[in-house]
């Protein structure tokens, strides 16, 4: 291949990217819907085109829902004292994305305009990618290369978000072209913006820094020099969080009095900043942990852990980031993934692919150590969003002449898995999930060490059931009855919760396997299931860890599986996590439910001897405070979304 047409081949791409964002009416292809953090930065930059600030008025509420009538979902605020001894409310977000992006939003309205900016960007990023890949590659190479890293995967589908992922790619890439041509400026100050927007980003500096050690010179002046570099990233860092304060009054877009708001936002009629909103701050570096952080526990931030159960996590996630169901590298990124194992593997390896790689590790173990039960971006995320940001390292990663087959690698696991969610970008983006329950996503391993946070559970219905818990509240489960519990519906092989044959369960899908987590507050001594076959009868399989149960089900008949002393996988925020893997054989309809029902599955728990009033099972204070908290700090209310006849009983599924 020439050069020549590989630059077509890039210009092609580019002005698709162009195309994509100019062509694409955003409320209209959403349904009016936003997703991830796009209000909150849509807002602002709104704000900074119209009226050159970042303080959050009627105004911006009612140029949002102009657009978008369902107003700015997932809106982040924080009140900061005003200059006459009051308060106002600024935008709870970094600034780097809405003011670069403002221009353009002032010429094509907010949505367009920071599609625009998201291709322009993109572009950019495919093309210096080429010139640095080109040094040293053919063009076919070389072509291949920016393929695989940025085209072959999910990064696509943040084109059409209104989130600084894609500016950070360009950033990034920018940065470390720059510091392979030596110009240690300009990466510094490309890197140290990017580490603004997400501060974690600092890390992708460490080649930068580091490589100033293989110099020439004295061991001083290489060490100056390696200074040099790292105090110009961190003097832009300062400088972005210097630009916050002065725009909103406080250093930290993070931290202080911070709130997410859904539906209902200050400067609606009877709203104030305190009667709504959520809870977000985050002015503590890492998680609370049980017994050195306890007294700076508030209401506003996440409940202490325990050393164990961090450490658990922490064991568990080093698997996770890579092959994990919901945010795995190796799933969503292929082409960085494999251009790290192809390094490590087969070679050719230099010392620039090596600090990369040093940059690579050093980012993961810092998101997992950070944020332990949120390393891959929030339930609203497609993959790793974090992970977005370390893309660009996969072009010093990936060793000269090994392109084409790196990329053929990542095309392959593209195809096989990410088709659909390439194919309709916004309709994932809106359902996150839905990819994820597809059989072959269903053979990685999901991660349950940020079980609150997992895409899946955007959908209410599978998310924190409670069982034996009246209201969802287990403080008002009645004395003497069975210890209540939460399940989890990571797919499609069941229909939920719902109550049949006068009891509270589930139905399993006829015909399908289902994974359920199932959470207590206290580890049970035994975990009986009763299972009811439905109208055809049913062979139901049951799992948890190593035990495996077969059930031979006449229609309607009950027969049960009592799980003795069963192991967690791991504790979660206090409560311990199960996974039970069950399938159905067969299933039928009835004459008042049309659904495929295989088999209805009762779960009771039963009491550890050692169990008495005050701990958790009881309801007692610390009952309520941990049921609240544990998957992600959310009230379970139950109430009844629809209405069915399953097996001529009454069904019905409930949702918060």
């Amino acid at each position: 291949m020439s050069d020549r047409a590989a630059r077509i081949v890039l210009g092609v791409l580019a002005g698709l990217a162009v195309v994509l964002a100019l062509g694409t009416d955003l409320p209209l292809a959403s349904d009016g819907t936003f997703w991830s953090d796009a209000a909150t930065y849509r807002t602002m930059a709104d704000s900074l085109a119209h009226d050159l600030d970042l303080e959050y008025r009627s105004e911006d509420l009612a140029r949002a829902r102009s657009v978008y009538p369902g107003g700015p979902q997932g809106l982040f605020l924080k009140r900061v004292p005003a200059g006459d001894g009051g308060h106002r409310l600024v935008f709870g977000k970094a600034l780097l994305y809405p003011l670069i992006g403002a221009p353009f939003v002032r010429l094509l309205g907010a949505d367009r305009g920071l599609l625009l900016l998201n291709g322009l960007v993109l572009a950019l990023a495919l093309f210096l990618g080429f010139a640095e890949r080109r040094r040293g590659s053919t063009p076919g190479a070389a072509l291949a290369a920016v393929l695989a890293v940025y085209v072959l995967g999910v990064v696509p589908v943040y084109l059409l978000w209104l989130t600084p992922e894609i500016l950070n790619v360009g950033l990034i890439t920018g940065g470390l072209v720059a510091w392979r041509r030596g110009r240690t400026v300009l990466a510094a100050l490309l890197i140290g913006l990017a580490a603004y927007s997400k501060y974690p980003n600092a890390l992708i500096a460490l080649p930068l820094v580091l490589d100033a050690f293989a110099a020439s010179g004295s061991w001083a002046r290489r060490t100056r020099e390696a200074a040099r570099r790292g105090a110009l990233v961190v003097a832009v860092m300062a400088a972005g969080f210097g630009a916050t304060w002065l725009a909103t009054g406080e250093l930290n877009y993070q931290g202080g009095e911070r709130k997410t708001f859904y539906d209902r936002y200050p400067f609606d009629p009877g709203v104030t900043f305190d009667s709504a909103g959520v809870w977000m701050t985050t002015d503590h570096v890492g998680p609370l942990v049980a017994g050195r952080d306890g007294a700076e526990q508030t209401d506003r931030v996440a409940p202490p852990r325990t050393p164990e159960e961090l450490r658990r996590s922490f064991l568990l996630n080093l698997g996770y980031f890579w092959i994990g169901r919901f945010g795995g590298a190796l799933v969503y990124f292929p082409g960085v993934v494999l251009a790290a194992l192809v390094f490590l593997l087969l070679g050719p390896r230099d010392r620039a692919g090596a600090l990369a790689l040093l940059a690579l590790i050093a980012s993961m173990l810092a998101y997992l150590l950070i944020i332990p039960d949120n390393w891959y971006g929030g339930g609203g995320a497609i993959g790793n969003r974090y992970f977005v940001n370390l893309v660009p390292l996969g072009l010093v990663l990936l060793p000269r002449g090994r392109g084409p087959g790196v990329a053929l690698g990542a095309a392959v696991v593209t195809g096989l898995l990410l088709l659909p969610v390439l194919a309709s970008p916004v309709h994932h983006s809106l359902n996150p999930g839905t990819h994820a329950t597809r059989p072959a996503f269903r053979r990685l391993p999901a991660e349950l060490t940020m079980l609150g946070d997992l895409s899946v559970f955007t959908e209410v219905w599978r998310r924190r059931r409670p069982y034996n818990a009246p209201g969802g509240d287990p403080a008002r489960r009645p004395a003497g009855s069975p210890p209540s519990y939460f399940l989890w519906f990571l797919d499609d092989g069941t229909f939920g919760q719902e109550t049949s044959f006068d009891e509270e369960g589930f139905w399993l899908r006829g015909g399908a396997a289902a994974e359920v987590v199932l959470q207590t507050l206290e580890p049970p001594a035994a975990i009986r299931l009763v299972v009811t076959a439905g109208p055809a009868g049913d062979i139901v399989t049951v799992r948890l860890g190593r035990d495996r149960h077969r059930l031979v089900l006449q229609p309607l008949r009950t027969r049960e599986i009592v799980l003795k002393e069963p192991r967690p996988l791991l504790s979660y925020y206090g409560t311990d996590l199960y996974r039970l893997r069950l399938s159905s054989r067969y299933g039928s309809e009835t004459e008042g439910d049309h659904r495929n029902l295989g088999s209805f599955v009762r779960i009771v728990l039963q009491r550890p001897a050692w169990s008495r009033t005050g701990l958790p099972f009881t309801g007692g204070t610390a009952t309520t405070r941990r049921s609240a908290r544990c998957g992600h700090w959310d009230s379970a209310a139950g109430r009844s979304r629809s209405s069915r006849h399953a097996g001529g009983q009454q069904s019905t599924r409930s949702s918060s």
